[in-house]
């Protein structure tokens, strides 16, 4: 599991049953490499769009980027932490491009003030 790829989970919900969706793995390499670490940091993706999104918190990504089915928003302002089990096989990974928008939703969404 690498950061910048986009996987099938099933996380435990306690409102509902296990529903399978796509999920952006977030956290370091040095954590998801590492068997002895269980747990992962992702976003999930949606193909809903909201009025007026997105958001600046959110990446939208076209239909067959990394292998998407359809048209995504990328929620950087919902992140979990999820055991490594419940996260299942690889879809694709984001470009660089992508991935270098969502670093910028997630330190927005987490109040993160980068200086050069």
């Amino acid at each position: 599991m690498r950061r910048g790829e986009i996987r099938w989970g099933a996380p435990a919900s306690p409102r509902s049953a296990r529903k399978r969706r796509p999920f952006l793995v977030v956290s370091d390499d040095a954590f998801n490499t590492n068997e002895r670490y269980a747990k992962v940091m992702v976003v999930h993706l949606t193909s809903i769009k909201h009025p007026g999104g997105p958001y600046d918190w959110e990446v939208e990504v076209p239909r067959g980027i990394a292998r998407l089915q359809k048209t995504s928003v990328v929620k950087c302002a919902e992140v979990y932490t999820l055991q490594k089990v419940h996260i299942g096989e690889a879809i694709g990974t984001l470009p660089r491009e992508y991935l270098d928008r969502v670093d910028t939703a997630l330190c927005l969404a987490l109040g993160i003030r980068l200086t050069a």
